[in-house]
């Protein structure tokens, strides 16, 4: 049988804890789910995907400075990371820094352009720079993400 390698065990491991989380989040238990996400993001150091649930959850509760220090992270493990960069770009926007935050959102629907919130994101972000045709155009691809 052969053995499994530190870092699949270590994933698995991760991924439990981090299933765990969204099942607390679901009951309302958000103090939890982050202890959860926490252990999950320090079992698999590689992984994003925590860190971007604590930012979420943090900006749900206003604090915007904190989910952006957890975004920053995820972001630095995974540049790409179509959900921290949604996320990261609603705390420019909840900033008052509309431009960045469109910036942000762009990046986002570039690493997946089926995320529909960072299209209807965009759409805002774009209304509030005065882009009205970027903002009809990201209107459209929401809408066609959402039939």
């Amino acid at each position: 049988m052969p053995r499994q390698t530190v870092s699949k065990i270590n994933r698995e491991s991760a991924a439990l804890s981090y299933n765990h989380a969204l099942d607390l989040i679901a009951e309302g238990n958000t103090i939890e789910a982050e202890k959860e996400l926490l252990k999950a993001s320090d079992i698999d150091i590689e992984d994003a995907d925590a860190l971007c649930e604590i930012g979420r959850l943090r900006i749900n509760n206003g604090r915007l400075n904190s989910a952006a220090a957890y975004l920053d992270e995820a972001l630095l493990r995974d540049c790409e990371h179509a959900g921290a960069l949604n996320n990261r770009a609603v705390v420019e926007f909840l900033c008052g820094r509309y431009e960045e935050a469109a910036d942000m959102f762009r990046s986002a629907v570039k690493a997946n352009p089926e995320l529909a919130d960072a299209w209807f994101n965009l759409a805002d972000s774009c209304e509030e720079t005065g882009d009205l045709e970027g903002m009809e155009e990201a209107r459209l691809r929401y809408q066609a993400l959402k039939t």
